[in-house]
C-alpha cells in the first residue's frame, strides 16, 4: 500500500494548498495564502528560480498588488516607470502613442518595466519568510486524483533528460485540501484535469533578444516602442533600469535554426554591437492566444499561463496571472476558514476569464496592426490609424456580476487608492488600512448596522476607513471617488475590486446581507 506524504509546516498538520509551479504567479499565491495563515506547499520542476527575463511589464493595478505583498516600494527603485507606449509606422514616423493618466487609479504610475529575476527574488524572499510556506524544487507532476476531502498529487523527480525514467520507489504522493496549477503554458495540471483550451486565433514566431548595455542611456529610444515595419516588425522595450530587449518577427519561410547568436547581433546592428552590450539571452518564442475553458475543476484551480495565453503586445501576460492569484487567494482563504461556502470558487472562472479574454482580444488587435507584412496594406493601415483620432484607452472591463438582482453601485470596478491618514499614520490607503477587505465610508454609514452585519465585518477582518470618525483624506482622491459615484460607503475586496457601493447606511446594510448570502456564510457565524 502506498503511503501518502503529508507535507507539514512548523505548526504540523496536512497542507491546505499545494501550488504546482513556482514562477511569479505561484510565488504570489504562496505569499497571499501563507500570509493568511494557511499551510502552503509549492512544487517546482526546476532546481532554482529561472534566472533569465521573460515578462517585463506591470501596470498600476499589479504594483498595488505587489504593495499589498509588502514588496512594491522596495522594487520600485529597480523598475522604470512608463507613461507612453510609442508605435511607429512603415515610414518610421509616429503611428500612435498609447498613454495612461498619471498616477493610475491604483495610486501608482500607470506602467512599470522590470527585470523578471529581480521580481521573482523579491516574491521568493517574501514567500519563504512566511511560517506556513514550504518550497520544494526538482519535482514534476505525474498525475492527480480528487475526492470530496482533497487532492492527492503524484510527484516524481524531474529530469532535464526526457529519456530518463525515475524508479517507482521515488515517486511521491502528496495530499492537500486544494491544488492550484500555476505551471505555465504546457501545464501538466491542466492536462491531468483534461481541461480543453480555446484557440483565439493568433500565432506568430518572434526572436527575443535580451541585452545588458554597457551604457543603458546611450540609445535615444523610447522606453517601449513598436516598429510596424512590413520588412520585419520589431519591438524594443527596457526591462528595468539596466536591461534592454528587442523582439523580431520571423518572416514566412524562415527557420528557427537560423536565429542564433550571430543573427542576433546582425539584427541589433542598427542600435548596438558586441562592444556595446552583453548578450544575455536569445530565443524564438511562438506567441499564442489561448484560453482554458474553465479555471476550476472541483478542488483544483488554474492560474496564469496554465489558464490563458496572450500575445505580448499589451504587456499583460504576467499582470493577468497575478490578478488570477489575487482573485483565487482571497476566495480560497474564506473557504479554507469556513467563512464561505465552496461554491464561492465557482466565481473564479467567470470573473477572471472575462478580463483575460478582453486583454487577449485587445492584444490580438494590436498584433494585427504590428504584424502586417504587405507594404501596400501597411501604408493603408498607417493612413487609417493616423486618421482615426485618439488611440484606444486601455481600461479593463469590470468583473462580471453573478447576482440575479440589482447591481450595486461600483460593483466589480477596480477601486481607487489615494493617500489617507488613519490612527496616526499617513500614506497610501493599503499601507495604512492593510491588505484585506476595506470598508471606506463617511457620514455615519455604519451607524445603522445590526449585530449580524457588524459580525460579518469582523469575520471577514474588514478594516474600516471612516472619514466621519477619525480618518482623513489627505489628497482628496478617495472622497472625490465617493462623490463622483454618489455613495457614502464602498466595500473593497482583497483583490482590489469593489463588492459594491452604498448611498447611505441602510443601503450598506443591504449590501452586507447580500454579501453574506453570496458567500454562503451561516448567519449564526456572523454574530
Amino acid at each position: 500500500m502506498t503511503t501518502v506524504a503529508r507535507v507539514e509546516g512548523e505548526q504540523g498538520g496536512e497542507i491546505d494548498v499545494a501550488v504546482v509551479g513556482y514562477g511569479p504567479v505561484g510565488q504570489a499565491l504562496a505569499c497571499l495564502l501563507g500570509a493568511a495563515g494557511h499551510r502552503v506547499a509549492c512544487f517546482e520542476r526546476h532546481g532554482e528560480i529561472y534566472r533569465l527575463p521573460r515578462a517585463v511589464h506591470a501596470d498600476h493595478e499589479v504594483m498595488r498588488l505587489l504593495q499589498r505583498l509588502g514588496i512594491a516600494h522596495d522594487l520600485a527603485g529597480e523598475m522604470l516607470s512608463l507613461t507612453d507606449y510609442h508605435w511607429f509606422g512603415a515610414d518610421g514616423e509616429t503611428l500612435m502613442v498609447l498613454s495612461q493618466p498619471s498616477p493610475g487609479v491604483s495610486g501608482w504610475e500607470p506602467d512599470w518595466l522590470f527585470f523578471q529575476p529581480t521580481l521573482e527574488d523579491a516574491l521568493d524572499r517574501r514567500a519563504r519568510s512566511l511560517r506556513g510556506v514550504s518550497v520544494e524544487c526538482g519535482w514534476d507532476v505525474e498525475g492527480l486524483e480528487q475526492d470530496d476531502g482533497g487532492v492527492t498529487l503524484s510527484l516524481r523527480p524531474f529530469s532535464e533528460d526526457p529519456a530518463a525514467e525515475p524508479e517507482a520507489s521515488v515517486q511521491r504522493p502528496v495530499r492537500a485540501r486544494y491544488l492550484i496549477g500555476a505551471d505555465g503554458a504546457n501545464s501538466t495540471v491542466r492536462a491531468a484535469l483534461g481541461v480543453p483550451q480555446r484557440d483565439l486565433g493568433f500565432r506568430e514566431r518572434w526572436f527575443v533578444v535580451d541585452v545588458v548595455p554597457h551604457d543603458i542611456d546611450a540609445l535615444d529610444l523610447p522606453a517601449a516602442c513598436q516598429w510596424c515595419d512590413p520588412r520585419r516588425p520589431t519591438t524594443h522595450v527596457r526591462s528595468g533600469v539596466g536591461h534592454r530587449r528587442w523582439e523580431f518577427m520571423l518572416l514566412p519561410g524562415e527557420s528557427e535554426d537560423e536565429f542564433d547568436e550571430r543573427r542576433a547581433w546582425e539584427l541589433l546592428a542598427p542600435w548596438l554591437g558586441p562592444d556595446d552590450a552583453v548578450l544575455l539571452r536569445h530565443t524564438v518564442y511562438e506567441f499564442r492566444s489561448m484560453v482554458a475553458e474553465q479555471m476550476r475543476e472541483h478542488r483544483v484551480l488554474l492560474a496564469g499561463d496554465a489558464a490563458h495565453l496572450t500575445p505580448p503586445f499589451l504587456g499583460q501576460g504576467l499582470c493577468s496571472g497575478l490578478r488570477d492569484a489575487a482573485n483565487i487567494a482571497w476566495k480560497l482563504d474564506l473557504v479554507l476558514r469556513g467563512v464561505a461556502g465552496d461554491a464561492l470558487l465557482d466565481t473564479v472562472t467567470p470573473e477572471r476569464q472575462l478580463q483575460n479574454e478582453w486583454i487577449i482580444s485587445f492584444a490580438i488587435e494590436l498584433g494585427k496592426v504590428l504584424c502586417e507584412l504587405d507594404p501596400d496594406r501597411a501604408a493603408e493601415r498607417d493612413t487609417n490609424v493616423r486618421g482615426a483620432g485618439p488611440p484606444p484607452v486601455i481600461a479593463l472591463p469590470p468583473l462580471q456580476d453573478q447576482s440575479d438582482g440589482e447591481r450595486a453601485p461600483l460593483a466589480g470596478e477596480l477601486s481607487v487608492q489615494g493617500v489617507v491618514a488613519l490612527d496616526g499614520r499617513e500614506g497610501l490607503l493599503d499601507d495604512v488600512a492593510g491588505a484585506g477587505f476595506t470598508l471606506i465610508c463617511r457620514g455615519g454609514a455604519t451607524d445603522c448596522l445590526d449585530e449580524a452585519q457588524r459580525g460579518l465585518l469582523d469575520l471577514l477582518g474588514v478594516s474600516v476607513v471612516d472619514f466621519g470618525a477619525g480618518a482623513r483624506d489627505v489628497d482628496g482622491r478617495t472622497t472625490a471617488w465617493l462623490d463622483e459615484n454618489a455613495v457614502d460607503a464602498v466595500l473593497v475586496r482583497p483583490d482590489l475590486y469593489v463588492v459594491g457601493g452604498a448611498a447611505d447606511g441602510p443601503a450598506l446594510a443591504r449590501l452586507l446581507d447580500d454579501l453574506r448570502a453570496r458567500l454562503g456564510t451561516p448567519a449564526a457565524q456572523a454574530h
